[in-house]
């Protein structure tokens, strides 16, 4: 194991402090809408429970959908005009929930939100990897990311606050308050280099334009830790609920969210400086103990464990991840990238929570974490080809 660099370049500079809360504001609105909607659909729309589904399904599709496009406009359009545009068209699609009087208008809703979220997620990604220092990436990625973790502890509180009150227009009013904020911060961030690529084809279309071939080995890593994760994330309340620790179950996601946001400094700084490989190795490793103990569970406190464990596994390989693809390509394709590295993790939740409810449905719970936990001990293994065949790009 050996130093790759010991040169230290500013990170923490006005604009990429501007990107992070950029990211905060606008996956606060994100988990506040996807905690609080569901409760919405049944008290004030008379839509049953079991449709609750659709809200997030709908809203992924279509980011899923737009982002290669986006990638796109990234390499080919300034960076900082495309964020003006997708943070003000976010704060419009927020004022749309005030006129929701119908679960399918609802429906519409969450699909307009969910394509400008595809396109603000993907050249807010973009931007953050251009600010940061390329020998601070790793490190400076898992600060970036760290804001969508507080949201995620953050948000779903916030959501349930205003659901239990029944007061739904003032939540949506604050939705909308985060979205100003954002326009705001995209107009005083400064890009360098930010015009358009003069060598991007133009009216050709490529496979290469959506997806990077050099983007792959990483972005399928991204794919299958997503799957297994797709286990926890749609499955973890109904396996405590039929073990009856539901109450240890909220405990479970703050003690995840405590243990990521502890170990993401750490683990990028690491990355940096020694290379990802032994990182994700342990990661890997650290995330398939977690699963292991998850599907043996049987007492809150092992939930609990299980949680902090998986905390440090997943909630800091991701940023390593999202570093490997954005520094596979030269920095022209950095918009590519981005959108192939959100669109893996999305494909992975979307098709884990498909393939993990069918083997839930068909045996148990415990049953369907064991097979999470041995999808990540395969990827363990296909890791080891990944870190020969990924490359990132040499300046």
């Amino acid at each position: 194991m050996h130093r790759l660099s010991t040169k230290k370049e500013p990170l923490w500079t006005k604009s990429f402090i501007n990107i992070t809360l950029m990211s905060l504001f606008i996956f606060l609105v994100f988990y506040i809408l996807l905690t609080a909607l569901p409760l919405f659909i049944t008290e004030k729309l008379g839509t049953s429970a079991d449709k609750a589904g659709w809200l997030l399904t709908v809203f992924l599709i279509f980011a899923i959908i737009v982002r290669p496009v986006a990638g796109g406009w990234i390499s080919r359009f300034s960076q900082k005009k495309i964020l003006i545009y997708s943070t003000t068209a976010f704060f419009v699609a927020c004022l749309f929930y005030f006129f929701v009087h119908s679960f399918a208008v609802l429906l519409v809703v969450r699909a307009i939100h969910g394509i400008i979220f595809g396109i603000i997620t993907t050249v807010k990604g973009a931007v953050s990897a251009e600010l940061i220092p390329m020998t601070r990436r790793a490190e400076g990625l898992s600060y970036y990311s760290m804001a969508m973790g507080l949201a995620m502890v953050l948000g779903p509180v916030i959501g349930l606050q205003f659901a239990s009150a029944s007061s739904y227009n003032a939540m949506f009013v604050i939705c909308a308050v985060l979205s100003v904020f954002n326009v705001l911060l995209a107009m005083i961030i400064t890009i360098p280099g930010d015009n358009a690529d003069k060598h991007a084809q133009k009216g050709k279309f490529s496979f290469s334009n959506i997806v990077d071939p050099r983007t792959v080995p990483y972005a399928a890593m991204t794919f299958i830790s997503a799957i297994a994760y797709s286990s926890i994330s749609a499955f973890l309340s109904l396996y405590a609920k039929e073990l009856d620790l539901v109450t240890a179950a909220s405990y479970f996601f703050i003690v995840y969210a405590v243990c990521m946001l502890l170990c993401r400094p750490f683990v990028g700084k690491a990355a940096d400086q020694y290379g990802p490989k032994y990182i994700i190795f342990s990661c890997l490793a650290i995330f398939a103990i977690g699963l292991f103990v998850l599907q043996m569970t049987t007492a809150g406190w092992m939930l609990i464990v299980a949680g902090a464990i998986m905390g440090i596994g997943y909630g800091s390989i991701t940023p390593i991840y999202q570093t490997e693809v954005m520094s596979s390509v030269p920095p022209e394709r950095v918009g590519v990238a981005s959108s192939v590295f959100f669109n893996s993790m999305d494909l992975g939740m979307a098709v884990g929570a498909a393939v993990m409810g069918i083997i839930a449905g068909a045996s148990s719970y415990s049953t369907m974490y064991l097979t999470a936990c041995i999808i990540i001990v395969v990827a363990f293994f296909l890791y080891m080809y990944v870190s020969k065949k990924g490359r990132r790009y040499q300046q």
